[in-house]
């Protein structure tokens, strides 16, 4: 994978999980599970940390690969 194609996914990923977390927050407040706005967001960015640290180590590696 290029570095370039790496940093797109990874910009990708971070705008449809920003957008998630929009969502659920705008969703869950003014409901019955109001409380666990926070708890649902936290779970998000946790979950999204995933894809960005695997995508950031592969265009790592690409990065090195093109310099060569």
């Amino acid at each position: 994978m290029r570095s370039h194609t790496a940093a797109f996914l990874n910009i990708a990923v971070a705008l449809v999980f920003a957008g998630a977390i929009m969502m659920t927050t705008s969703a869950l407040s003014g409901t019955q599970f109001d409380e666990y706005t926070e708890i649902v967001m936290y779970s998000l960015i946790a979950v999204w940390i995933i894809p960005f640290s695997y995508l950031s180590v592969l265009a790592k590696r690409a990065q090195k690969r093109e310099n060569q």
